[in-house]
């Protein structure tokens, strides 16, 4: 897949890149990512600047100095309506807004900037591969982390890959951050990837081209032989839910909240008598089983009392059960002969006595 076109490009000469000494380069815009080649045709680029990080851009002399958050790049052409029309593109893709302080330029040339923020805000603004999202689609080892977060989590997650795909410095871009242990040491790359055209580009070496993140991930795969390889985690880091809505299908993604916790009142606890070494167990106690109030004034053969009747009463009175005669053991043997013998003189005396 052929790269995007430029927005502007030309011959430049530039330094600062990996050097301090100016070379000849091809120049191109492509969206916030000045791309340098070696000729106007090559697919790929030798260099590219990120102008995400641009701080400032000026002329001094004959040269453009363009101030970025980490380097200084000097660029110098032939004439200075073309140093302006330089500056003039850099600054619309950059702050993606005209410049209002351009000197030197025919409304032509402010119209083709015109029309190229035009272009590069569809772009930005453009669904991509038809879906409805305005962001690019991520691979499964994007996370939102920072490059402190993403050493710390390709470390607790050493056996389950080490490449995470990120969000870029200051919040913008992409990164790629690895990590490879040698003899014992690890060793934590970070890569900077730089949204350009339709695409994006790897800023290594040679600043490779990719039309999606996937592509980007696939690409240190492959060049590694496969030793870098994206991270995968078995579980999720956070409780998450996904609600669809009927009516514009929208995805709603939130927290999962916990269940609500039920009050019960504590039931008292039934005390038990120790038990003591090398005895029995005492059988369990019988759970009490609610009566009614009059249940409890029965006796324990079975009859209730009856209330007094009144006097005047219809219903006649009813006569108490009688009381079940107690059964006397015997009483033992040679206690039985004295006691009849007592009791036949006792029997005697008593018939005298009614005789007179």
């Amino acid at each position: 897949m052929a790269p995007p076109r430029h927005c502007y490009e030309g011959f430049v000469e530039v330094r600062g890149l990996r050097d301090q000494s100016y070379r000849r380069r091809w120049a191109g815009l492509r969206g916030a990512a000045l791309c340098f080649y070696g000729a106007p045709r090559e697919p790929q680029p030798l260099e590219l600047l990120d102008l995400d990080e641009l701080v400032g851009v000026q002329r001094e002399g004959g040269a453009l100095v363009l101030q970025l958050r980490d380097q200084k790049v000097m660029l110098k052409v032939d004439g200075v309506e073309v140093l302006e029309i330089w500056r003039g593109f850099i600054l619309t893709m950059a702050k993606m807004e005209v410049p209002t302080d351009l000197e030197l330029l025919l409304p032509g040339h402010l119209f083709q900037m015109s029309e190229a923020l035009r272009q590069e805000r569809e772009r930005r603004c453009a669904p991509r591969g038809g879906g409805t999202p305005t962001v690019p689609p991520v691979p499964g080892c994007f996370f939102n982390v920072s490059r402190v977060e993403a050493e710390q989590l390709l470390e607790r997650n050493a056996g389950s890959g080490n490449v995470v795909l990120r969000p870029g410095g200051h919040g913008r871009g992409f990164s790629v951050s690895t990590r490879q242990v040698q003899n014992g040491t690890a060793l934590l790359k970070h890569y900077r990837v730089v949204s350009a055209g339709d695409g994006f580009l790897i800023d290594v070496d040679t600043p490779h081209h990719c039309s999606s993140l996937d592509e980007v991930v696939q690409y240190f795969v492959e060049r590694s032989r496969g030793s870098l390889q994206p991270l995968r985690l078995e579980y999720s880091l956070r409780l998450e839910f996904v609600e669809a809505d009927g009516e514009s299908a929208a995805v709603t993604r939130g927290l999962c909240k916990a269940p609500p916790q039920h009050t019960t009142t504590p039931q008292p606890r039934r005390l038990r008598a120790p038990v003591l070494p090398g005895s029995r167990a005492p059988p369990p106690l019988p759970k009490p089983t609610p009566t009614p109030r009059h249940a409890a004034l029965q006796p324990p053969g079975g009859a209730g009392l009856q209330p007094p009747v009144s006097e005047g009463a219809s219903s006649p009175p009813r006569s108490l059960p009688r009381p079940t005669p107690r059964r006397v053991p015997p009483l033992p043997h040679g206690h039985s002969a004295g006691i009849t013998e007592e009791l036949a003189q006792k029997l005697k005396v008593l018939r005298a006595l009614n005789e007179d």
